[in-house]
């Protein structure tokens, strides 16, 4: 018994709206997505919003509420079936900090995380008077499994406004030590959770497992704090506290923000506010503990500070901050909380003195449990700035100072402390600049070594290329050795960046008294050099390792290649302000490129770092012999790329031109082929065709741009180029319009026009649902991976993962317009066609076109490692695929061509199984 095709055209249709109503559901949360991220406070608002895309399954616990929770918040019944799913002050998504837990989770504070997620899905009132049922999720991820396998609750509960209680039972699933999989019920109870908070709001709780304690689901009890993100109120008046940091407006030039959008005020400070290397204003090597607000880490002194942002509000300029206190550079990926080495702050930017001024605080009554943990002493007192001018003495682009306002005699009390960001990231702010202050020192040793014989017929890197950074690797004549880098800070009038993003400065005498070849330059040298220890036959045991930093200004003669500098080093503990510790400036640098060949990668440098001092001095020290290599210009890199890209594109066009033309040739000398042609193939092409009209231009574009400013003068070349693409990819999608105008002009003058219509029909059903289900899996993965991001509190900003979607949404796009066959095999067999609808040259041609990125790709993952070591890459977002992938649909793209010439050879049934066949039936029915 055959079913009726328009039956089957139903139940296809019903399964193609279930399926759109589901993909609806996901875009709509991604549209609640970009409407909250217009909201102020955008890391709270993709939290909240990222949570709206999970989908849950309702499963009660099995867990009585009342034997546990009934004496915390007594259970009530919901009034109304309206439900959200935010609450007091939480969001429907927050995350806080945990410590215990032994048995499931790692007990201890550790280097890795110990955060954990707080996710509700249901929230709504009871009868009860200011009591809500709460249902929820709680996602510990730090267990003891090797693989990643977090603790996960499923719990249901009430919570209570005026006491700001909330209990919630149920139970999950976790791995034990010896990755058993185990199935722990547990009762959470939270503290403090009001309907607003301010800077003293802590909340605090605890989870108990409900098995005994010799039970395999048992795990210790764990201790959580919580930052609530809703309903916060700035608590400090800064008005009343502006004496306490009159110390600070020492007169000297800082950046402004009130010249800036306000947009842009949490992103410029949170962006900046990341690690800084701490310096003691006097020595703290004796052991006294007037250096730190807390006793030292594990016996030693914080070399490091950190901060992360909890809040932070454009339009009062006010944000609220978490302060850490570190030993090592490390930035965690995944954040870790300790109370004991934390301080939390409220700050607030003060527009006269372009200074962000910060009240900080302490987390008090801290054991091994943190039930009884809240925040206070608020006597801690931070100030933050970005210094406008730069210089060798000063290089950190952002700077900083934390006091107690205690006297010496009082308890807590501590000496000030002062903060240096570790590199320069400001460039790109407007205002900024760099100032050459050893004009004397450069004229008495470099410039009267400078040849002005210019050295014919070689090429040296332009003082604006990547080339003048560098690594290094040192040697002295003492046996020590050791590897270091040389960062430029600034060349001639520009601040310096590997992508030269460039920045005026203010001209120079130097500039003005030396040739124009010759540039001024400023530079950040680190060296670690090791000396051997415990020498055994040639064997090294252990080694004394020294580490210098220097930093240095001078010239550069772009037509020898020859870098010459004086430098300044810090002598003394590397933790101690530089202004006051000893400054050893009788340093000599140079340095010498030699000149670039054609058909190589780059060259290589060599120099010296010298002591001018004289050798009775104890100050001296041993020549340093320096060797390097260096890469080709980035210009020639930015320009080829561009020109390799622009080719790529012409190169694929032209040839579609060619094998569309003669699919149209093909078609005039047969035009009964025409209406067997698949009108939803025609029109992938055509619109794969038609969007990177915009796309690819705008590519090119941001790609002349760059080229622009590494070389103003070859813009015009682009400027053809980019020409030259367009008119070629307009006549290609004019080709395929033309077809398809054909092909539906005949489609429609056909005597079988219903029997095709039915076929396209199907086709059209079937690649709905797949693209469909496809797009659907690509938003999947993506925000899923964003939640997980967001869960271990990894925030990377909103605009990258925006950036993100769009760039898999685009390699999907992709992947359709290389499946275009596949519309045209479905209309082959729904339609049983024999008609040989396709010339060979027009689907093994275009077949051959959308193998070329593919092969372009490949080419590009099999020579990473060549690409590394001669640190010329291609653009990693034209490599983003794997080898195997590309290899999967290279072989995919041969496969489809070759179903299409067995189609057309036999028919459209021909690569079905037989018992497959009786399809026949259906379009024979439909057509009868």
């Amino acid at each position: 018994m055959s079913m009726k095709p328009s039956i089957m055209i139903q139940i296809c249709k019903l399964t193609v709206f279930f399926l759109f109503i589901s993909f609806s559901a996901k875009s709509v949360s991604f549209a609640e997505i970009v409407f909250e991220e217009s909201n102020d406070d955008e890391s709270k608002a993709f939290q909240s919003a990222m949570t709206k895309v999970n989908v849950y399954s309702e499963s009660e616990s099995e867990v009585a509420y009342s034997d546990y929770c009934s004496s915390v918040v007594p259970e009530s019944v919901t009034n109304s079936k309206a439900y959200t799913e935010s609450f007091g002050a939480f969001d429907g998504y927050e995350t806080g900090y945990y410590i215990g837990g032994n048995g499931i989770l790692n007990p201890k504070i550790n280097t890795i995380s110990n955060s954990f997620s707080f996710e509700t899905r249901y929230v709504s009132k009871t009868v009860a008077d200011g009591v809500w049922k709460i249902e929820g999720s709680l996602m510990f991820y730090e267990s003891y499994h090797p693989i990643p396998s977090p603790f996960h609750l499923e719990l249901h509960g009430f919570w209570s406004e005026f006491s700001g209680n909330l209990c919630m039972v149920g139970t999950g699933s976790a791995y034990s030590k010896q990755g058993n999989l185990l199935t722990p019920a547990a009762v959470f109870r939270l503290r403090n959770l009001r309907d607003s908070s301010n800077i003293t709001t802590l909340i605090t709780g605890t989870l108990e497992s409900l098995s005994s304690s010799d039970g395999v689901s048992y795990f210790e009890p764990i201790s959580v704090v919580m930052f609530p993100l809703l309903n916060y109120e700035y608590t400090f008046d800064f008005r009343e506290f502006t004496h306490q940091f009159s110390g600070e407006r020492d007169g000297l030039k800082n950046l402004a923000f009130n010249e800036l959008p306000s947009r842009r005020f949490c992103s410029m400070i949170m962006g900046h506010l990341n690690e800084f290397k701490l310096q003691y204003t006097r020595d703290c090597s004796s052991g006294k503990q007037t250096c730190l607000p807390f006793v030292r880490l594990n016996g030693y002194l914080p070399h490091f500070l950190s901060f992360s942002s909890i809040r932070c509000s454009e339009v009062e300029r006010r944000i609220r901050v978490l302060i850490e206190f570190r030993n090592t550079s490390h930035v965690r990926k995944y954040p870790s909380f300790n109370p004991n080495t934390t301080l939390i702050g409220e700050g607030t930017w003060d527009d006269r003195e372009n200074q962000l001024f910060v009240l900080v605080c302490r987390f008090l009554d801290i054991g091994e449990s943190w039930s009884n943990a809240h925040v206070g002493d608020c006597t801690t007192r931070l100030s933050f700035r970005f210094p406008a001018i730069l210089s060798i003495r000063e290089t950190s682009s952002a700077m900083g100072q934390i006091w107690t306002t205690k006297t010496a005699n009082d308890s807590g009390y501590f000496d000030r402390a002062i903060f240096r960001s570790t590199g320069n990231h400001m460039v790109g702010v407007p205002g900024l600049k760099y100032e050459y202050t050893e004009f004397n020192r450069v004229k008495n040793l470099c410039l009267r070594k400078v040849q002005l014989l210019r050295n014919k017929g070689q090429s040296y890197p332009s003082g604006h290329s990547t080339d003048l950074k560098f690594d290094m690797l040192v040697k002295s004549s003492k046996n020590k050795s050791g590897w270091g880098s040389a960062d430029p800070l600034a060349i001639g009038q520009q601040l310096y960046k590997p992508y030269l993003f460039l920045m005026d400065l203010p001209g120079t005498m130097l500039e003005r008294a030396v040739p124009a070849r010759l540039m001024n330059v400023s530079y950040e040298v680190n060296i670690t050099l090791q000396t051997p220890i415990d020498v055994a036959n040639g064997v090294l045991f252990s080694y004394i390792e020294e580490k210098v930093e220097i930093r240095a200004e001078g010239i550069y003669d772009s037509e020898t290649g020859k870098l010459c500098m004086v430098g300044c080093r810090k002598l003394g503990s590397d933790n101690q302000v530089f202004e006051n510790a000893s400054v050893d400036c009788e340093i000599l640098l140079n340095f010498e490129f030699s000149p670039s060949k054609p058909n190589q990668i780059g060259g290589y440098i060599t120099g010296s770092i010298e002591s001018t001092r004289t050798s009775s001095d104890l100050l001296k020290f041993d020549r340093l012999e320096v060797y390097s290599i260096y890469k080709t210009d980035q210009g020639k890199s930015s320009i080829w790329t561009t020109d390799h890209e622009s080719t790529k594109v012409l190169l694929s066009n032209t040839l579609m031109c060619i094998f569309v033309g003669l699919q149209l040739y093909y078609v005039q000398n047969n035009p009964n082929v025409l209406p067997s042609i698949s009108l939803v193939m025609l029109v992938i092409l055509t619109l794969g065709h038609m969007v990177p009209l915009a796309l690819d231009n705008e590519t090119l574009r941001s790609n002349k741009q760059h080229w622009n400013m590494v070389s103003p003068h070859n813009g015009g070349l682009i400027e053809l180029n980019e020409v030259i693409v367009t008119v070629v990819m307009v006549v290609a999608f004019l080709l395929l319009l033309r077809l398809l105008q054909l092909t539906a002009s005949a489609r429609s003058r056909d005597r079988n026009r219903k029997s095709l219509l039915f076929a396209e029909e199907m086709t059209l059903i079937v690649i709905a649902c797949l693209y469909a289900a496809g797009a659907k899996f690509t938003l999947l993965v993506a925000t899923k991976k964003r939640r997980l991001d967001v869960a271990l509190l990894y925030f990377s900003s909103v605009e990258s993962w925006y950036h993100s979607i769009y760039n898999d949404f685009k390699s999907y796009a992709g992947l359709i317009l290389d499946g275009f066959l596949l519309p045209q095999i479905l209309l082959n067999m729904f339609s049983k066609s024999k008609q040989k609808a396709l010339s060979c040259s027009f689907y093994i041609g275009t077949t051959f076109v959308r193998l070329l990125p593919h092969a372009y790709d490949l080419y590009c993952n099999l020579n990473s490692v060549y690409y590394s070591m001669s640190q010329v890459s291609v653009s990693p977002v034209r490599c983003f695929v794997s080898a195997a992938w590309d290899a999967t649909i290279f072989w995919g793209l041969l496969l489809l061509a070759a179903i299409i010439y067995l189609q057309q050879k036999f028919d459209g049934h021909c690569i079905l199984p037989s018992r497959l066949r009786h399809l026949e039936s259906y379009s024979e029915e439909f057509h009868s």
